[in-house]
Order: C-alpha cells, then structure tokens, then sequence
C-alpha cells in the first residue's frame, strides 16, 4: 500500500513538468497581425509545387538551313543605284551603269575585264555580286575592290553614284555580316541630263567677272559655257530652232563641257532662248540677253564678282539654280 501511494505521488508530481515540455515545443501564440517567420504554404502554391508548370523556349529556332543563305523573314533592305536615263547611244558608262542597275553582275564583270580605267565599275561589280551569293569570300573581294577604286570627281556622275552606293553597301554589309541584304531601287534618277545655264568666258574660255547677267552684243560673237549636266550634245538650238551654222568653239565629247558662240540677235529681239539635245531627254532652257556693246561690258567700278549666268529652266528641271561652273 505504502509503494503504491508513493508511486501514485510521484505519478502527480511528473504532470506538470511534462506539460511545460510539450508547451515548449508549440509555436509562440505572438501576435497575429506578424508575419511567421515559416509561414505555411498557400493551397495554390502547393497545388503548383505539385505541378510544375512547362516553361517555352525563349528563342524561336530557325527553320531551313544556317548560314548567309539561310531564308530571313525580314532580310534588311540596302539601297541599290537609281534608275540612270540610258539611251541607246550613250558611251560605254551609261551601258555598264544599266547593267549594274538590273544587277547582272557577271555581264559587268565581263564588260570591265581587263579595262584598266574601270576600277570603281570592277569594285561595284564585286559588290553586286556578293549581294547575289551572301558568300563571305565574294564579300572580302568586294571590300577589297572597294578600297582600291580611287576618288571619282562629282563630274563623273555615273561613276560618282556607283562609288558611292557600293560603298554604301559594303558599310552595311559589315554592320550585320551574317545578315542577307536585300538591294532595292534608290528613289529618284541618277544624273538626270539637264541645262541649268550660262556663263560668259573671254576668248581663252575664262569665265568674265563682273557681269550681272549672261549678255553681249546684238551683232553676236559673244562666246558661252553651257552649265548643267550632258552626256553626248546632238544639237544646239536657239528659240528652239537648230542653229544655222554650227555654233560650238570647243566641245571634247561624251561628258564634256561645251562652249557655244552666239549668234545675231534676231529682228525685234532682246532675248534668245538656248536648249541642246541628247541621248535621251535633257530638260532646262536658258536665256542669253542682247544688250549694247557698252552696257554689255563688265563695269569696271564693280568689285570682282562671280561669273555671269543666265537660266530660265523649264517647270521640274533637276537644277533651277544655276551653277557659275559647269557640271558635265
């Protein structure tokens, strides 16, 4: 009996310490409004740790095959040379330029072979065809060639452009060498045949200084430059008429600059119009004013001054402003 109340007492002594165990070993009550520091995941947070969601890939990959011949959905768009007016007379710049436009580069090539003044028509040629392969060792003979064609003077403007746009093109080539360009068309026209108007030269072709205007005298004589750009002058007219006898004091040919005598003026006239013919079309008359001998003499008071010019080009002309130089 003694053991079993000692057993008992003892029994009743171990309850409280058990229960402070099993208190330690709860969360603390806290205060609700805190975050836990552990806090039990959502129904929805676990309902995705137990499904994953797919995640997609981040890049689309290609189709078709790699490389600079591989199909592009939006090939970057290079700008290829203008439209040129060709006629079917012009000299051999005006054929190689429509070759070039139509991008028949082999034919191109051919046509500079072994022309040992065609470097920039050589170098656009490489070009032209790297556009067409995408190849990257077409690319680095265009580069070269590219870099080897000297500085064409803005009087050669075929030739002009065609530098220029190869150049154009080999640049953006090497901002995305991996990338297909796709040439287009440039707006516009290239060189478009136009006279802008005259200066007044002396009799070594000098141009006069001091002249207010493009003027002579009504007996005729006075010698002018034909300013604009031309490739092959057929015909020189007056009032658009073809002159009577044949006017030009100095003309080398396609491209050329042409220096032009004009003749008496014509009964009751104060003016005459003066136009020339080409290949193809040439847009642009321009005026030469009879005036007295006297008034038609530079003043020698005045301060030298540009050459004397004269335009009056037709509606639409490329060049409304004349040029004191000519630009053949």
């Amino acid at each position: 009996m003694k053991s079993q109340s000692l057993s008992h007492v003892i029994g009743l002594a171990l309850v409280p310490v058990l229960m402070l165990g099993l208190t330690a070993c709860l969360p603390p009550a806290g205060n609700p409004d805190s975050p836990s520091p552990n806090p039990a995941p959502s129904a929805t947070t676990a309902s995705a740790a137990a499904q994953p969601t797919a995640v997609g890939p981040t890049a689309q990959q290609p189709v078709g095959p790699a490389g600079p011949a591989a199909p592009q959905a939006e090939a970057p768009v290079v700008r290829w040379v203008p439209v040129g007016p060709v006629g079917p007379n012009d000299p051999t710049s005006g054929q190689r330029y429509l070759l070039l436009q139509q991008l028949q580069c082999d034919a191109l090539a051919l046509n500079v072979d072994g022309d040992q003044e065609a470097a920039v028509w050589q170098a656009a040629a490489a070009v032209c065809k790297a556009l067409q392969t995408g190849s990257q060792q077409d690319w680095a003979k265009a580069s070269t060639a590219v870099a080897a064609t000297p500085r064409i003077p803005q009087t050669q403007c075929l030739e002009s452009t065609v530098a220029a746009t190869s150049a154009a093109v080999l640049a953006q080539h090497r901002v995305s060498p991996s990338l297909t360009l796709q040439p287009t068309a440039a707006p516009g026209q290239a060189c478009p045949r136009h006279l802008s108007g005259l200066t007044v030269v002396d009799q070594n072709l000098v141009p006069v200084p001091g002249l207010q205007r493009a003027a002579g005298p009504r007996a005729g004589g006075t010698i002018v430059r034909l300013d604009g750009y031309y490739v092959r002058v057929g015909e020189v007219r007056f009032d658009g008429s073809p002159a009577q006898q044949d006017p030009v004091v100095k003309y080398d040919g396609d491209y050329q600059t042409m220096y032009i005598q004009m003749p008496p003026a014509a009964p009751g006239s104060d003016t005459v119009k003066v136009s020339i013919t080409d290949t193809v079309d040439i847009t642009g008359t321009v005026t030469f004013f009879y005036e007295d001998a006297t008034n038609a003499q530079p003043d020698p008071t005045a301060s030298p001054g540009p050459p004397a010019v004269s335009s009056s080009p037709s509606p639409g002309s490329p060049s409304a402003t004349p040029s004191p130089t000519a630009t053949p």
